[in-house]
């Protein structure tokens, strides 16, 4: 073997094992960000999801005020604290209350729809991200955040503290407007979707997005700081709205 070709095969080799660590270093970025993501999932869905059902009911329009007897063309707040010193008050209270402890007791199955897989990735969560920790000063790796690739997530992992909730990939359901239409034999509820995590050059800080849907016009989205704890478990810093529907 001459000296020509030993020179070509040790350059090879060593081409080779450059890029295998150049993909190891993506796939550590990406076994991280999964890791953290399904270690957060059930403190994420506690902050994110509501059921509908416990909303308390809204404040009755002036019109039901009048019938009861409160005179709302002056003043409707004023009007509207007279009410619930009222007979009618505590009947309606007691009853939506009932209705409350009967749903806080119900087993059934509620489902929400997640996509099979995160790869969106919003390009103002890096300013974002510094700016919140502005104190710490952080540095954005961005050599180490593929914009081109994501994770499948794994249902199994989907740990949550709420009993009865259950998730279901995206894929499973109609596309469009087909999705919200459609009858199923269970109770869905909403959609939630999350963006990838944008974490600083030390992976002590990072930062998703989220969107909670429960309808063709009615959803929200928000902005999860979230930040390594003392004991090294991670949590949500703060959380900040960016649309409404």
């Amino acid at each position: 073997m001459t000296k020509l070709t030993q020179i070509l095969i040790l350059l090879f080799v060593l081409s080779a094992t450059l890029s295998d660590c150049e993909s190891k270093k993506k796939l550590t970025y990406l076994e991280t960000e999964e890791k953290i993501f399904y270690e957060l999932f059930p403190v994420l869905i506690d902050n994110i999801y509501r059921d509908f059902r416990l909303i308390p009911p809204p404040p009755p329009p002036p019109e039901y005020l009048a019938e009861k007897g409160f005179d709302t063309t002056k003043d409707y707040n004023q009007a509207y604290k007279d009410w619930e010193k009222s007979e009618d008050y505590v009947k309606r209270q007691n009853a939506w209350e009932r209705k409350r402890d009967s749903i806080k007791r119900d087993t059934t199955l509620i489902y929400v729809a997640i996509p099979d897989s995160i790869n969106r990735f919003e390009e103002e969560d890096m300013y974002e991200l510094v700016d919140h920790f502005n104190k710490q000063k952080l540095v954005i790796d961005s050599n180490d955040f593929d914009l081109n690739i994501g994770f499948k997530i794994d249902f199994k992992k989907l740990k949550t503290n709420h009993e009865n909730l259950r998730f279901k990939p995206m894929s499973e359901f109609p596309k469009g407007r087909d999705f919200w239409r459609t009858k199923y034999d269970f109770n869905l509820t909403a959609s939630i979707s999350f963006s990838r995590i944008l974490f600083d050059e030390t992976k002590s800080f990072g930062v998703l997005n989220a969107g909670f849907v429960e309808g063709p016009l009615n959803g929200s989205g928000c902005r999860i700081f979230i930040k390594k704890g003392e004991n090294g478990k991670w949590l949500i810093d703060k959380i900040e709205g960016t649309w409404i529907s």
